[in-house]
């Protein structure tokens, strides 16, 4: 097949500054890559253009009027001008024509902080308002579906959420009802905005207007902070920011995950995520196992050291498809200094699947513990465990998630359990570590695509005493002599490793790099 060829590059003026551009990007994307930010409303790079705020208008040479950026296409030799007192008195108009029935509600919206209609009335209008009859008011708190809530009085029009549902998902469940002054989004008749990806929407309302029913009044934004990560949801990889606690005086929001919301990457799932992946954060959070102190969890870790040595070949190790390769990689090790079986086994069931975002395949790893050569069944983990002394499971539910795994660990008589989370496998074992959770721990997982992807912990992120990052305690296993990090381990998997040669931990970034084998 042959390769499409390359678009034709235009150069542009915007402001003064020249960039060349592929012919017919949007002049809105155009001035983006010189730094210049143009406002808008209804524009979003992957839906398609409405033109309806009329915010992003700007002047250019030989066109009448102010043309919007978000539908001009660049054209070679086009001279664009942004910030003009013509262009500047427009915004300032289209802000007071905007808030002219905008209820003043701050104070209690969840989307105070993070509301494009607040930061461009700062930055456009501070004009006092010259209303002088009562707004128009509208339906609040409308309960438009099980996860997000509707407030039709701070709805700017901008139709980003009837696009998505139409041109995204195809479920089309919202439409805009009524005329003049009293438009309102709603849903169709007889239905609720039910889809799988139904909170994208209230990620990309500009307003308050669309909010997540989960994160409601649970924090305000600027208690917290973003850390860029990976969704642990499926094998997709979607990539995306946790919300956590952070705060010097708050100190009961410190330690917390709060909310999952995607982030761009268009190689992998562009600006969405599924609604499934959003309750990943509270993994961070609930049901989190620990020891009573830093030094008892040393102890236990030390004691299960001496155990495995002592068990020997008749150890087993067994690690799940939520393991980095850096985790992954310490059990093989771990495994050929006892001269025993290292395996990586599924924990979860096949789930809902569709030709967007959704994978069957519920593990974010399983492709890496197939390049690493671990990836097995559950008959060939159950026969590895007969006759065991000792059996190690790290991150992996399989007595949760399979009774003839249950039975066969629970022949094992020395049963040791690395994970951050009570499961059914902690509870049958006979000595327990506490882990890390995705959100607190440095590595790499690769997506069924076969896409290298980086998951990382914020700096400023403190585990709690009693629990401790996987490659420490692997590494206190016996896996590696002292304190490991995972970008040395992961320069070792590079030279050893056909897929991953010549990757290094500045080559993933955050939005992940192909692996060797991905093509094979």
């Amino acid at each position: 097949m042959s390769e499409s060829p390359s678009p034709k590059l235009v150069n542009v003026n915007i402001d003064g500054q020249t960039v060349s551009v592929p012919e017919g990007m949007p002049l809105i994307d155009a001035a983006a890559k010189l730094g210049i930010d143009i406002p808008r409303f209804c524009y979003h790079p992957n839906l398609p253009v409405a033109g309806n705020c009329r915010m992003c208008a700007v002047e250019v040479d030989k066109a009448r009027g102010l043309p919007i950026s978000c539908a001009t296409p660049c054209t070679e030799g086009m001279v664009a001008r942004t910030q003009t007192d013509t262009v500047k008195k427009h915004r300032a108009a289209v802000m007071e024509f905007l808030l002219v029935n905008h209820p003043i509600d701050c104070p209690i919206c969840d989307q105070a902080g993070e509301c494009t209609l607040q930061q461009y009335y700062m930055q456009h209008d501070l004009q006092t308002s010259r209303l002088e009859v009562e707004k128009v008011h509208y339906d609040k708190r409308v309960d438009i579906g099980p996860r997000v809530v509707l407030d039709q009085e701070r709805c700017v029009e901008c139709t980003r959420c009837i696009r998505f549902c139409d041109h995204v998902t195809g479920s089309s469940e919202l439409l805009m009802v009524n005329r003049g002054d009293h438009n309102a989004i709603s849903t169709f008749p007889g239905t609720s905005l039910d889809n799988d990806y139904s909170v994208n929407t209230a990620d990309i309302c500009p307003v308050g207007a669309l909010t997540e029913k989960d994160f409601r009044f649970k924090a305000r934004v600027w208690f917290l902070k973003e850390q860029a990560t990976i969704c642990p949801g499926c094998s997709k990889g979607c990539n995306v920011d946790v919300s956590y606690g952070d705060h010097a005086i708050l100190a009961d929001y410190n330690g917390k995950a709060f909310r999952v919301k995607p982030r761009v990457n268009d190689a992998v799932n562009k600006a969405w995520m599924c609604d499934f992946g959003r309750s990943e954060y509270r993994r961070v959070n609930d049901g989190r196992l620990s020891a009573p102190s830093a030094s008892a969890l040393a102890e236990l870790t030390a004691s299960a050291s001496a155990r495995l040595a002592a068990a020997g070949p008749k150890a087993v190790l067994i690690t799940g498809f939520e393991a980095t390769l850096e985790e992954m990689a310490l059990v093989r090790a771990l495994a050929a200094r006892l001269g025993c079986k290292a395996l990586a086994v599924a924990d979860r069931a096949d789930g809902k699947a569709d030709d967007l975002l959704l994978e069957a395949d519920k593990h974010p790893n399983r492709k890496g513990a197939e390049w690493l050569g671990l990836a097995a069944d559950a008959a060939q983990v159950a026969r590895a465990l007969r006759g065991a002394e000792v059996v190690l499971v790290h991150r992996a539910d399989i007595v949760g998630s399979c009774p003839e795994l249950a039975e066969a660990f629970a022949a094992v008589p020395q049963r040791i359990v690395l994970a951050s989370q009570e499961s059914a496998t902690s509870r049958a074992a006979t000595a327990v570590l506490a882990g890390a959770s995705f959100l607190e721990k440095d590595g790499h997982w690769v997506n069924s695509a076969g896409r290298v992807q980086r998951i990382a912990k914020p700096q400023s992120w403190r585990i709690p005493a009693g629990r401790e990052d996987d490659l420490q305690i692997l590494a206190g296993l016996g896996a590696a002599d002292g304190r490991v990090r995972a970008h040395e381990v992961f320069a070792r998997l590079a030279h050893e490793v056909a897929a991953l040669r010549g990757l290094s931990f500045a080559s993933s970034g955050q939005g992940g790099v192909m692996g060797g084998g991905a093509c094979a």
